[in-house]
């Protein structure tokens, strides 16, 4: 990797390894990478010692268990995947370094509560909405870009036809999005995106707020794959246009239970 010190390295200084590490994760998103480093720097001041060598599987584990004293279970397997990305890069770069995140399992996580918005309920918004509003949320419902995502588009991301955007996002992933007639419309009008994530949550604030209801980029995201997954899309598919990192995870993000799967078979008869 890119910033590695040489492996021979027999001990290895904590403060050395952290400014190699955040290096390293420049591909991420800033926020990311912002996250990750509070979380590690955190761990590191709880616990510090000089070499990363000498770092063990029961300062980790001591550590979670204090942070799930005061945090719901999706904030201390936060914690761990940013100390898994630090020791990670440590075992992979360093020489006599073992990973003392190795076999420490995720903890259970409660289901989050994340607002819905409906077919009905969100015409009525876009029958209200200024056609600057109107554009940014048909875009995002349409196609499941993040309000970062819909920011840092840019000509060169769309085909020549406007027939799809390619994009880079979360966690460095590319993936392309095939573009509907709504979105190819919009496109062909070449309107000026969004400089950042905070004038899209007010677009989509107020434009819901004029119809007297909640709006959020993060709920037209769930929209899109909601609307798709009844449509017959599969769960595969709609992960890779959303960006995720697997099946399991666009699960838990549209709320799937077993209620669903009821007359799944009946095309069978």
């Amino acid at each position: 990797m890119l910033f590695a010190l040489p492996k021979f390295r027999a001990r290895m200084p904590v403060v050395i390894a952290v400014d190699a590490w955040i290096l390293d994760i420049k591909r991420l998103s800033v926020l990311t990478q912002q996250y990750y480093t509070r979380m590690v720097k955190d761990f590191l001041m709880q616990f510090p010692k000089k070499y990363v060598n000498s770092y063990l599987s029961a300062d980790v584990r001591l550590y979670l268990n204090k942070i799930g004293l005061n945090h719901e279970n999706s904030s201390t397997n936060n914690h761990l995947k940013a100390l898994r990305s630090f020791f990670n890069f440590c075992s992979e770069n360093y020489n006599n370094i073992t990973n003392p995140t190795f076999g420490l399992k995720k903890r259970k996580e409660k289901m989050p509560h994340r607002p819905f918005i409906s077919k009905i309920d969100l015409e009525k918004i876009l029958s209200k909405a200024t056609p600057r509003q109107r554009d940014i949320i048909l875009i995002l419902a349409h196609t499941g870009l993040r309000a970062s995502e819909l920011c840092s588009l840019r000509p060169e991301n769309i085909s020549p036809n406007l027939a799809s955007i390619t994009i880079t996002g979360k966690g460095g992933k590319v993936r392309t999005i095939p573009c509907n007639q709504t979105v190819k419309e919009i496109l062909s009008r070449s309107i000026q995106f969004p400089k950042n994530r905070k004038s899209v949550y007010i677009a989509c604030r107020n434009a819901g707020d004029v119809s007297n209801l909640s709006l959020t980029p993060h709920m037209l995201r769930r929209y899109l794959a909601s609307r798709l997954l009844h449509a017959g899309v599969s769960l595969l598919v709609i992960s890779r246009i959303l960006g995720h990192s697997s099946v399991r995870t666009t699960e838990i993000y549209l709320g799937i239970d077993s209620s669903f799967l009821l007359g799944v078979t009946d095309c069978l008869d």
